[in-house]
């Protein structure tokens, strides 16, 4: 088992680190256990003194209605069965009591058969209101009886009646009641459980008693405001929480508890307060608790008061304990504080003592812990009295600057991506090691078999072609082929012929060799003065940075080389995708010229792009995206993509419906010769073939208009289409011979031959249906494009009638997908990261600002900067191109005005290409790739200010 070792300053501080603790700790449990006891037992007597001050109120204010009871059970009275309306001394004693006990809500009587009297004080303009009452009603005695009969009479201050009336809407049954029930003849006054009063929405109690002759039941409803505002009164601070409980735990009122007793839900209010440790629990003693809120610790007790023997309440009352005995617990606190600040103290000067004697020792511990974490401070070591110490730091200190410079100069030359820089940080930290006066780094370049300079750090010029001295000294040569460093002196043979043009007096060459041992590099170091030791010590340091910047070199060689490849590759996919079709010409090459135009010109504005930069990163994202914007192309069949007339297929289809003209031509001669063999007049006969052919030259001609698309057609020419189109012409040969089974398929079976065709029909077998289930989202994203229920319709009558261009739906959607297909394809490339929104500026170029472009409809703030430059180039050179086949080439002033009537309408961003305009990029594009009759000069003022117009609206 491995010896567990410590810092000499912890065997120092050990022992009476353990001895203070334990008796500090010590008197700090003690002290906080005592206090601890006092505060819960304060708490305790308090509050059951708060409960003995409702219990005193509660009698106080009771013992008068106990009084009235009295009088009222004595009174013969209660054996009437009508209301007392001329028992004036009886309503006088009636009214003083309510004058005197505000707390008194009613008093009442009811006897066996169940006839009820009660007496109300009506003392405000609402109590009157919901009784009826008139505006001076002092006093009201209301009589019921069980046979639903209702009496009410109104008396004034005076008990002078002041108004009656009576119903029969009476329900309430008086000997149902507790209070009825539990009045026993014993002459004793009980007390009811607190319950809400209906009348006057607030929490009380009844008192009742049987009357002297037994025959009735005396009562009075008391309510417990006297007790709420009791609650508030012994209230030790504003922060002190009380609440009053029945023993159902409902609450009666409350202080300060931050409740809403009426809301539904202020049982699981309850659940959540400082209340919750005394819920539901039963006692005839005080119960403390403790509970904390917001980091305060609150004492919280649940005393019961005693109103009867029958009847108890439950007082919950809550208080910050440094409220409830600040003196005490600030004393407590003090005591303990002062102890742990004693401790604390004794311990730092123990600590510092052993510290100081220690010091040297840890400092050398932490650096060496630093260095073995690659951590270099680079500080000054400590000094010590002590040899061995001082010895110590110093090797250490030596040891640190060495690794803390190999380190730093891998770090920089392996960070380097480019060699120039890599070949730069190499001759300037070669400088910082050795203080060489001429430092130079050499590459070989196996083209040109000569050995360039990359990296000049010399105050002493080096004039000597390196090449030429390593070609005519051989052993040279071989020596750095083999990794060995060459040492030359000025006065050595291999120099005499170079002496004038040396400045130095040592040269020292050391080779940079490739994994297959090729000698790829040298770097030479040139001394004015013969070398010193500490020089000479870090040659080897050099020699091994050199190393690694070999594999760094050749890394980096390699990558280069892989992206070489990669952009030859890409720009070798867009130069095929032009290949594929004669008509589209560089188009795929023009675009990421005119596309970096366009970016440079918003990252060079000031005005509405003015924090627009694009990173060397997003440079290339930007070039690659624009190289392979049209890559889905490549699933475009190229007969759609070069449809020069409506009925080009693989090959024009005119040709087949003019051989069925020339067909229906010869049947004329034929029914001409027939008629005059038969003996028909040969002059009228003759007439009639001439006005067929005729006819039919004129409709052939009309659809081979028709066919080149050049002109909107219109609903008469469609008419008229559709009428050439019904002429009959005879097959005699089955169609589906020598046709592929698919076809064969698509056409259904064979007609009974001879049989009679429409001049132009739409077959079954021209239409092709999608051989797969074509779904409207692709990875992940969701797209506009939707396909028709057919991938091709041939039909010939179909594609003669587009009205404009040459493509039919069909063939424009398999146009408009090639930019899904580009998502597509591209989104499955694993690019890195630096790369990822190359599917993303690629594939959206064809949106619109307005939402209404394609594959996705996305609006101008989904559209970044790099995909909206590319959407104006793309639409430039599409209009500008002098190669397409179903499209004459626009003139540069042509473009620029629909480019304009685009970007005022929410086609392309207008503020880009306002920068379009403002820095010709145009012009400079006409330049390079226009012929001269396109190059017209434009009112290009016009434009700007007509799109200037267009933002200021927009903005």
């Amino acid at each position: 088992m491995k010896q567990q070792r410590y810092s000499l300053s912890i065997h120092i501080t050990n022992l009476f680190l353990m001895v203070t603790m334990v008796i500090g700790s010590v008197l700090i449990a003690i002290s906080y256990h005592y206090g601890e006891l006092i505060l819960t037992q304060s708490a305790k007597e308090l509050s059951f003194e708060n409960s003995r001050k409702l219990e005193s109120t509660f009698r106080q204010n009771a013992s008068p209605i106990l009084t009235s009871l009295d009088f009222i059970s004595l009174h013969s009275v209660t054996s009437q069965r009508k209301a007392p309306l001329s028992e004036t001394h009886l309503l006088e004693a009636i009214q003083l009591s309510f004058r005197r006990n505000p707390n008194l809500a009613s008093l009442f009587y009811a006897n066996q058969q169940g006839d009820l009297t009660v007496f109300r004080h009506l003392a405000s303009d609402e109590n009157r209101a919901y009784f009826k009452a008139p505006p001076r009603t002092d006093l009201m005695i209301h009589h019921t009886q069980v046979d639903g009969e209702n009496q009410y009479y109104f008396f004034d201050k005076n008990l002078l009646m002041i108004g009656s009336f009576q119903n029969q809407d009476n329900q309430f049954d008086p000997r149902t009641r507790p209070w009825f029930i539990n009045a026993q003849n014993d002459g004793e006054i009980r007390l009811s459980q607190p319950y809400l009063f209906y009348f006057l929405k607030t929490h009380g109690v009844t008192f009742s008693r049987r009357s002297q002759n037994g025959e009735a039941v005396v009562g009075g409803d008391f309510t417990l405001e006297s007790m709420s505002n009791q609650i508030s009164d012994i209230a030790r601070s504003d922060t002190s929480r009380l609440i009053l409980f029945d023993n159902q735990f409902r609450v009666l009122t409350h202080h300060n508890a931050m409740l809403n007793v009426s809301d539904e839900n202020f049982y699981q209010a309850l659940e959540a307060s400082l209340f919750k440790p005394i819920l539901n629990r039963s006692t005839s003693e005080p119960i403390y608790e403790t509970a904390e809120l917001d980091g305060s610790k609150w004492s919280v007790t649940l005393t019961p008061v005693h109103l009867t023997d029958t009847v108890n309440l439950l007082l919950a009352e809550a208080m910050p304990q440094n409220m409830l005995l600040g003196a005490l617990v600030e004393m407590r606190n003090t005591q303990i504080g002062a102890a742990i600040v004693m401790l604390l103290l004794s311990f730092a000067l123990v600590w510092w003592v052993a510290r100081r004697l220690t010091k040297p020792l840890n400092t050398l511990v932490d650096l060496s812990s630093s260095i073995a974490r690659f951590d270099f401070k680079k500080t000054r070591y400590p000094k010590s009295l002590i040899r061995e110490v001082t010895d110590l730091a110093q090797s250490i200190q030596l040891m640190e600057h060495t690794l803390h410079d190999l380190l730093r100069l891998l770090r920089e030359t392996a960070s380097n991506d480019d060699f120039h820089l890599l070949a730069k940080t190499i001759a300037h930290q070669s400088y910082l090691v050795t203080k060489a006066e001429t430092i130079l780094l050499f590459t070989y370049s196996p083209t040109k078999q000569t050995f360039d300079v990359v990296a000049n750090h010399a105050i002493i010029p080096f004039k000597i072609d390196l090449g030429e001295l390593l070609n005519s000294t051989a052993w040279l040569m071989t020596k750095l082929k083999q990794g060995e460093e060459v040492h030359l002196q000025r006065d050595e043979n291999a120099l005499s012929k170079y002496r004038d043009m040396l400045y130095n007096s040592d040269l020292y060459l050391f080779p940079l060799l490739s994994r297959e041992k090729q000698l790829v590099g040298v770097l030479l170091l040139g001394y004015e003065r013969k070398l010193t030791k500490p020089q000479s010590d870090k040659h080897t340091f050099l020699h091994e940075l050199l190393r690694f910047a070999e594999i760094a070199k050749e890394n980096i060689d390699r990558m280069q080389q892989q992206k070489d490849i990669f952009n030859a590759f890409i720009e070798l996919i867009a130069s095929a995708i032009d290949t594929k079709s004669p008509f589209t010409g560089n188009h795929c090459q023009r675009i990421p010229i005119l596309t970096e135009k366009i970016a440079q010109a918003a990252q060079q504005d000031k005005q509405y792009y003015p924090s627009f930069t694009m990173t060397d990163a997003e440079w290339e994202e930007l070039r690659l995206a624009a190289w392979l914007h049209d890559c889905g192309k490549v699933t475009t069949p190229e007969y759609v993509i070069d449809k020069a007339t409506k009925l080009e297929t693989i090959y024009d289809r005119i040709h087949e419906v003019r051989m069925r003209f020339e067909l229906l031509k010869v049947q004329a001669e034929s029914d001409y010769w027939r008629q005059v063999a038969e003996g028909s007049d040969a002059s009228l006969a003759k007439k009639e073939l001439i006005a067929i052919q005729q006819s039919l030259d004129e409709e052939f001609a009309f659809i081979a208009e028709c066919n080149k698309g050049g002109e909107e057609m219109d609903s008469s020419a469609q008419a008229k289409l559709r009428n050439i189109a019904k002429r009959q012409w005879k097959r005699t040969l089955d169609d589906q011979l020598g046709t592929s089974w698919v076809e064969q398929q698509r056409a259904g079976p064979s007609q009974p031959l001879p049989v009679m065709e429409d001049l132009l029909s739409d077959k079954p077998s021209h239409l092709v249906e999608w051989d797969y289930q074509r779904l409207d989202e692709q990875d992940g994203e969701c797209f506009n494009l939707k396909p028709g229920p057919y991938k091709y319709h041939r039909g010939e009558l179909h594609n003669l009638s587009i009205r404009r261009g040459t493509l039919n739906a069909e063939e424009r959607f398999i146009i408009n997908d090639h930019i899904i297909q580009t998502y597509t394809m591209l989104k499955r490339l694993p690019f890195p990261d630096h790369l990822t929104k190359v599917p993303e500026i690629a594939s959206n170029h064809h949106e619109r600002m307005d939402g209404k472009g394609y594959p996705r409809g996305l609006h101008e703030e989904q559209l970044s900067i790099p995909a909206r430059a590319m959407a104006i180039a793309d639409v430039f050179e599409a209009l500008t191109s002098n190669d397409r086949p179903y499209k004459k080439a626009k003139s540069l002033a042509e473009s620029l005005d629909i480019m304009t009537d685009m970007a005022t309408s929410g086609h392309i961003d207008p503020k880009l290409y306002l920068l379009f305009l403002q820095n010709k990029i145009d012009q400079q594009y006409a330049q390079l790739y226009l012929c001269a009759s396109q190059y017209v000069s434009v009112d290009r003022d016009a434009h700007i200010q007509r799109v200037k117009d267009y933002l200021r609206q927009q903005f």
